[in-house]
């Protein structure tokens, strides 16, 4: 039932207003190509590749979108490191699931989640109780656009099993 509960909660967190996701730029969506940082477009593109909606943008900060999967699961995509060293544009992408705060979820079921998953961090808010579980990726000398829309995947793909250690199910 919690599961269920903390699933639901991710759908209702990074959600917003629904709306289909506007057309990336020119450059667009394109596997082979290398980026060493990304723009709003980018994420975008990432976001329409996967067949995904984009819910919301610059909530969290001004690279950022909200995004919906086929399953409801929503997610954000966050550019860091941005416009630093004289490079424009992010040169990190962070990726997130979060869910709303669990009071039982305690540090013992944090640890279990980090150790069950090394390709993802699982962590809580100290602020708000908002747990997370968080892929990033360093775009330093280049990724491919299909790493990066692989990395989306692999976090979409874990975050299941990442509840699962959380709940000890």
């Amino acid at each position: 039932m919690r599961k269920v509960h903390l699933l639901a909660a991710a759908i209702v967190l990074a959600g917003g207003n629904v709306a289909a996701a506007p057309a990336a730029r020119a450059q667009g969506y394109s596997a082979e190509r290398l980026v060493k940082s990304v723009d709003l477009d980018d994420l975008k593109a990432i976001v329409a590749s996967l067949g995904h909606t984009v819910s919301e943008q610059g909530k969290f900060g001004e690279i950022s979108l909200s995004a919906t999967d086929a399953e409801e699961t929503n997610y954000v995509l966050i550019g860091t490191a941005c416009d630093a060293n004289g490079v424009p544009g992010c040169q990190g992408v962070m990726m997130q699931v979060r869910f709303d705060p669990d009071e039982s979820v305690d540090s013992e079921s944090l640890a279990r989640a980090n150790l069950s998953q090394a390709a993802v961090n699982t962590w809580r808010d100290p602020a708000n109780g908002t747990i997370g579980v968080t892929r990033y990726v360093v775009l330093d000398h280049g990724v491919t656009m299909a790493n990066l829309r692989e990395n989306v995947n692999v976090l979409l793909s874990l975050t299941p099993s990442v509840v699962d250690a959380l709940l000890e199910e």
